[in-house]
């Protein structure tokens, strides 16, 4: 699935950014990275530390400031005079030693960056300890939760009911906070989605778990204004990106006007296809995959099950503005699944 989602997400890059002298909203540009080292073709999620510095040395230059989890809290209960006109949240997914490589680099351009970890991986070969994790607090970064296990969530497994997805699912969610909250010693209300793979049912759980911070990796900026704390949008950064893909992902603001019918992190049976989408600003453009939508808009009969997106676009050239949405195609044979998450109650449902 990690292919198939770098694909899809390769698709959303910005082509352009904003129109010169243009007013630019205050916006919060959150960052994915995993591992840090020499690149191969056989590792898209490992970025060179020369290619991060890069990164970091543009971020400072174009005037980008350090942006906390208390921060994007703050924002979310106070509005958006919380946060700096351009914000950036660096994140590090799944506590790989690899990316801890990142943290001095981050430290010597003035950055801090939140790690979201899998306590099921904490301390095998390939990652971080609770000592790393503790030491890497001390130095000013932050910890969050990955869930423990990294599994695709809005995926069903074979042999599964309703109450165990729902058990399950829970387990993920809320057992991860707990333990990271035990072993840390601070609350932790954030998470960030394995595989970026979520849907309505998993966010309204997510948020009875505890977490008021829930991150995907759909792409493009987070308007700070109206900021929506349970669909946190990420860049993520696979592939090997260039220089101009990094500047273009930071500087192509969100459409304005989208239509009506489907909304980021929706998710649609496929007995309910073809969907139709209404309104919409003048001049917007619709995408799926590698075809042009038509009005009116549609996402079609055959769009298979599974994550996709619709990419919405507005402007051309410097004022080209653009809005990836992901959501879920599922089987109607797994609504009762997540009609059982949102109806699962812990303190009757586990022991």
């Amino acid at each position: 699935m990690r292919r198939r989602l770098l694909a899809l997400l390769l698709a959303c890059v910005p082509l352009a950014g904003r129109a010169a002298g243009a007013p630019r909203p205050k916006v919060l540009a959150v960052i994915c990275y995993h591992r840090f080292g020499a690149e191969t073709d056989a590792d898209p999620y490992r970025i060179s530390l020369q290619r991060l510095d890069g990164q970091l040395d543009w971020l400072v230059q174009d005037g980008w400031s350090n942006v906390t989890l208390a921060q994007v809290a703050a924002a979310l209960h106070g509005g958006a005079a919380a946060l700096p006109d351009k914000g950036v949240l660096l994140t590090v997914d799944d506590g790989y030693k690899a990316g801890a490589l990142g943290a001095s680099h981050f430290e010597a351009h003035g950055y801090r960056a939140v790690y979201f970890v899998n306590p099921g991986s904490l301390g095998s070969k390939a990652f971080l300890g609770w000592g790393d994790l503790k030491a890497l607090e001390a130095r000013g970064h932050e910890v969050a939760s990955h869930t423990s296990d990294h599994p695709n969530l809005a995926k069903v497994l074979a042999g599964q009911s309703p109450t165990d997805y729902a058990a399950w699912v829970w387990g993920e969610l809320h057992a991860c906070r707990r333990l990271l909250e035990a072993r840390l010693g601070h609350p932790v209300t954030a998470l960030a989605w394995p595989f970026g793979a979520y849907n309505p049912a998993l966010v309204r759980a997510a948020q009875r778990a505890g977490y008021s911070q829930v991150y995907s990796v759909s792409g493009g900026l987070n308007l700070a204004d109206g900021l929506d704390g349970l669909r946190l949008r990420r860049i993520l950064l696979m592939g090997h990106p260039s220089q101009a893909a990094f500047i273009r992902h930071l500087s192509t603001l969100p459409v304005e006007g989208a239509p009506d019918g489907l909304s980021e992190g929706d998710l649609v049976y496929q007995d309910a296809l073809p969907l139709a989408l209404s309104g919409g600003a003048a001049g917007l453009r619709a995408f799926l995959g590698e075809g042009t939508l038509a009005r009116p808009w549609s996402v079609p009969a055959d769009c298979g099950k599974g994550f996709h997106y619709v990419v919405l676009e507005s402007g051309d050239g410097p004022s080209l503005r653009r809005t990836p949405l992901l959501f879920q195609v599922a089987p109607q044979a797994w609504k009762p699944y997540f009609d059982a998450l949102d109806a699962f109650t812990p303190e009757r449902d586990q022991p």
